[in-house]
């Protein structure tokens, strides 16, 4: 039996797959367009009549388009903005202006939100709720409010049914990513699947208020001793799963310099005050803020920073932290194939990868900055030719390296333009040099040495136990051996629709046929002489027949 609310959701996502179809030739993706939807309703919107926007630069209209898609594609091109390991430079800066722009929803559906999660409208849980929002998004909207002891919060309130909307959109872009992955090959490169993949995961963190509360309390532990960075608390007898209260931040934007200069901030002081603290993050922590727009940092008195935001967050392992270094050592030692091995261990060179080029491009550009004064050191033109590297032999780098390497040219970028002499690389310095040694550290190395044995007892411990087993399924015939094929796509795709031509050729001949048997037998209902159900078979087998005909001279192939 089929459900009411499955057809219903089958039939909601055509529509929307139908929208970002149309969008996409809108803009001048035509060719995309018909290689990752060979169907009816791709054929139909190309051949509708609208103004194409075409002439524009191709990094441009992408963004028009992630636009004109809504909310969950804006997040999305968002997301590619902090992936300059695979995404060229001037299309991460035409990424990097996407903007959410929704229209605020109405104070009734804030109210009703209330009610559903902490059982009290507004009024009665703040002394002072203001309805007009100081900021509105494509998840949620932010009211400024007062508790009963006076202290100023933000109230951070999730959008109605938007958990339901992005499903929607997330169910329609993996689709949309294994339609690049089979249909066009130049695409693989972007890994569309895994970026997608990374991209649910972090949008539905995002939902999840206690989670981003929970990010914000352990920023705050980390900074507590520090008063140059502020964090704001996080009041949880006012934040559930879909309200998150934290303190109200009343500051300048980190790039307004304007405001930042009418306050007597201190512009250089800002910038290494930034730094410090992204550097302490990444090399001390190992828990770093994971979306580094400027929007999401504040000047508040004394030159402080105040950082707001938690929804998305990056995280080094152990292992991470171990490659990390490894890559550092090669590059401070011009060892290129320690930097290659890191690069294999991570698997993230391709089988078809020239690995000489690569060592050649690599040694070039450690050349390049080998004994260059620190103060002569541009970090953001570093950080962009390391990445240029990378992008030429497509290396993709694990989700957490490239956040980190994303937040540190941000902050690079920022701290120049609050100070134009300001240094990232000296900076730097210090925390890379304590990271290292904390590799040599005894305790670390016997810690590491221990749990490497207790490994490796583990594994022969069990080895009599896994042999048995693999006997047991051979012997069953239980163990399978699974063959995955590469670039027989297009075959296959090729081949189903020209058996499907050959089935429909069948059932057309069989027909005409038919319909001449009964012809001579002149039986059944007769007009002018010949049987009705031989005329009406010929009929068939003819709309059948230039139908088919038709589908063929479209397709460009006979």
């Amino acid at each position: 039996m089929v459900r009411p609310f499955k057809v219903y959701k089958t039939y909601k996502r055509l529509g929307r797959y139908r929208e970002v179809v149309f969008v996409l030739a809108k803009y001048g993706f035509d060719d995309i367009v018909e290689r990752i939807g060979p169907d009816i309703i791709t054929r139909k919107i190309l051949r509708r009549r609208y103004r194409k926007k075409a002439d524009q630069p191709t990094a441009q209209r992408i963004r028009f388009a992630l636009t004109d898609l809504g909310p969950t594609f804006v997040k999305f091109g968002q997301l590619l903005s902090t992936r300059p390991d695979i995404i060229p430079e001037d299309y991460i800066k035409e990424l990097e202006t996407l903007q959410d722009k929704v229209q605020p929803f109405p104070i009734e559906q804030v109210k009703n939100i209330f009610l559903e999660e902490l059982e009290k409208d507004p009024e009665s849980l703040f002394t002072r709720f203001e309805e007009q929002p100081i900021a509105s998004g494509s998840i949620a909207q932010v009211h400024r409010a007062s508790l009963p002891d006076g202290r100023i919060v933000a109230v951070k309130i999730q959008r109605p049914n938007i958990r339901q909307i992005i499903e929607t959109d997330l169910d329609i872009l993996e689709e949309l990513a294994g339609m690049f992955e089979r249909h066009i090959p130049e695409a693989r490169f972007y890994r569309p699947r895994e970026l997608v993949d990374q991209f649910s995961s972090t949008i539905r963190r995002e939902l999840d208020f206690i989670a981003e509360g929970h990010a914000a309390e352990r920023f705050r532990t980390n900074f507590e001793n520090i008063d140059t960075f502020f964090i704001p608390s996080v009041f949880w007898d006012y934040t559930t799963e879909k309200i998150l209260t934290i303190d109200f931040i009343d500051g300048v934007k980190i790039t307004n310099l304007e405001e930042i200069e009418k306050r007597g901030y201190d512009r250089k002081k800002i910038a290494e005050n930034g730094a410090r603290a992204i550097l302490k993050e990444v090399f001390e922590d190992r828990f770093f803020h994971g979306d580094p727009h400027p929007g999401n940092f504040f000047v508040i008195e004394n030159s402080v920073i105040a950082a707001m935001d938690f929804g998305i967050v990056g995280r080094l392992d152990e292992e991470t932290t171990e490659y990390l270094s490894m890559l550092l050592q090669g590059f401070i030692n011009r060892d290129t194939e320690k930097i290659i091995q890191v690069f294999k261990l991570l698997n993230v060179i391709e089988d078809d990868t020239n690995v000489s080029i690569l060592k050649f491009d690599l040694m070039e550009f450690i050349d390049r900055y080998y004994g260059v004064p620190l103060d002569k050191m541009d970090a953001e033109r570093v950080i962009g030719d390391m990445l240029r590297v990378l992008r030429r032999h497509r290396i993709t780098l694990p989700v957490n390296l490239a956040l980190m390497g994303r937040m540190l040219l941000v902050s690079a970028g920022v701290g120049q333009l609050l100070d134009p002499k300001f240094d990232m690389v000296a900076e730097a310095k210090p925390y890379i040099e304590s990271f290292m040694y904390k590799r040599f550290d005894p305790r670390r190395q016997a810690r590491e040495l221990m749990n490497l044995f207790d490994r490796f007892r583990m594994t022969v411990k069990n080895f009599p136990q896994d042999l048995e087993e693999i006997v047991q399924k051979l012997k069953k015939g239980k163990m399978l051996v699974q063959l995955h094929h590469e670039g027989l796509n297009k075959f296959i795709l090729e081949m189903d629709r020209s058996s499907n031509r050959l089935s429909f050729a069948m059932i057309i001949a069989s027909l005409i046929v038919g319909s001449s048997l009964v012809m001579q037998m002149e039986r059944g209902p007769m007009l002018f002489g010949f049987s009705v159900f031989g005329i009406a078979g010929y009929l068939i087998a003819g709309v059948l027949g230039l139908w088919l005909v038709i589908a063929i001279l479209r397709s460009g192939k006979i």
